[in-house]
C-alpha cells in the first residue's frame, strides 16, 4: 500500500489528485491510503505523533497553519522522509523545494497531466527507498539485507533471526532492542511489536487475530492478549484501516 497526503485547503486540487492516484493506483494494482488536511498543523502532529505515515506528501505553500517551507523543513528531520511534492500558486517557493529535496514542484491550478507527473516521481523516490539496504552481524562475516525483504525479527536469546519473504532465515548478533533502533531509524517500513522478542514489518501482514498475526508470506506469529489492541490499531493507522477487523 502507498500511503498519500495532500495538504492544501482548495477543494479542486484535493480532488484532481485523489482522482489521479486513484486511476494510477488501480491501473498498477497498488492499494491507496489517501488522507487530506485542510490544515498543516493537523497534518504535522499526526504525523509526528505517528497516528499516520505517508510515503508521499503534497503540500500547499496557501495551506493554513504552519508555512510550507516549515511544515517540509519538519518533515525532513523525521526518521521516515516522504517524496514531498510542492504545490504553489507562484514559483516563488522553488528554491526553498529545491533545498529541502522536494522530488517535484508544481503550480495551481493542475491539470491531470500534472498530477500524475508529480505522483510518478513520488513512486520512483519511494521504489528506490524500499530497496534501502542495512548490514547485519552473523556469527561469522556480515550480511547485506534488502529491508523490503525483511518480514520479521524473531529474537533468540542474544542472537536474532531475520524472516525473509523467500522464506530464508538469517541469524544474527546484537540484542533486540539495538536492532529495533535500528531498524526505527534507516528503515523505510514500520516495524511493530506483537509480543516480546518479535517484530513484524507492518507492510508485510494480511490478517490479525487476538492470538496470532498473519503474513503474506503464510508465516503466522504470535499476538501477546495484553498488546493485541493497540497493536491491531497502530497496524491499522499504517495500513490507513483504522478500524481493522479481528
Amino acid at each position: 500500500m502507498v500511503h498519500v497526503a495532500v495538504v492544501s485547503d482548495e477543494p479542486d486540487t484535493v480532488g484532481m489528485i485523489r482522482k489521479v492516484c486513484g486511476e494510477f493506483m488501480r491501473s498498477q494494482g497498488l492499494s491507496l491510503g489517501f488522507v487530506s488536511y485542510e490544515n498543516s498543523y493537523v497534518f504535522l502532529q499526526e504525523v509526528e505523533n505517528r497516528k499516520k505515515f505517508f510515503e508521499i506528501v503534497f503540500l500547499d505553500t496557501s495551506v493554513r497553519g504552519m508555512n510550507a517551507v516549515d511544515t517540509a523543513s519538519a518533515l525532513r528531520k523525521m526518521p521516515e522522509k516522504p517524496a514531498l511534492v510542492f504545490l504553489s500558486a507562484t514559483d516563488g517557493y522553488c528554491m526553498d523545494a529545491f533545498r529541502l529535496a522536494a522530488v517535484h514542484y508544481l503550480v495551481t491550478p493542475l491539470s491531470e497531466k500534472e498530477a500524475l507527473e508529480g505522483l510518478r516521481r513520488g513512486i520512483a523516490f519511494v521504489e528506490r527507498d524500499w530497496h534501502r539496504q542495512m548490514v547485519f552481524k552473523m556469527a561469522e562475516g556480515e550480511a547485506v539485507v534488502d529491508l523490503s525483504t525483511l518480514e520479521a525479527v524473531v529474537s533468540d536469546d542474544h542472537h536474532q533471526v531475520l524472516c525473509l519473504t523467500d522464506g530464508r532465515q538469517l541469524e544474527v548478533r546484537g540484542r533486540m532492542r539495538q536492532l529495533e533502533e535500528r531498524l526505527a531509524d534507516a528503515s523505510p517500513f514500520l516495524f511493530i511489536s506483537p509480543c516480546r522478542g518479535i517484530l513484524v514489518n507492518g507492510n508485510e501482514i494480511s490478517e490479525i487475530r487476538p492470538d496470532r498475526v498473519v503474513l503474506k508470506s503464510g508465516r503466522i506469529l504470535p499476538v501477546a492478549q495484553r498488546k493485541y489492541e493497540a497493536f491491531r490499531l497502530r497496524v491499522g493507522r499504517f495500513v490507513g484501516e483504522e478500524d481493522w477487523e479481528a
